[in-house]
């Protein structure tokens, strides 16, 4: 399993692209849902840990892994990855990571 610290925070070119396709007013006001997006996923992972349903919770992070890959939140993804192994050092910094990478893709445009 690769390491998500390694991995860089966001793929500025994958961002681009994104911006390149739709418009950096479109992509401002779609980022918008992203981070609604995000936060969701986050809080049902947490939400289904804290039921105590790994399945749920892994089929979650699976889904924050597609959507964070989507927008190239990079580390944000691998982190979504290891949570589906349950790598407990991604789940200590989901909340963290989540926020950095907000960050990160507001910074971008």
């Amino acid at each position: 399993m690769s390491d998500w610290r390694n991995k860089p925070e966001i793929d500025s070119a994958a961002v681009q692209a994104l911006v390149g396709a739709v418009g950096e007013s479109v992509f401002r006001d779609m980022s918008v849902q992203f981070v609604a997006d995000l936060r969701r996923l986050v809080d049902t992972y947490w939400a289904a840990m804290d039921r105590g349903e790994r399945p749920d919770a892994h089929a979650t992070a699976h889904a924050l892994k597609g959507a964070a890959a989507n927008i190239g939140l990079t580390r944000l993804a691998a982190v979504a990855a290891a949570l589906e192994q349950d790598d407990n050092a991604a789940r200590d910094a989901l909340n963290a990571e989540l926020e950095v990478a907000l960050t990160r893709l507001t910074e971008a445009v």
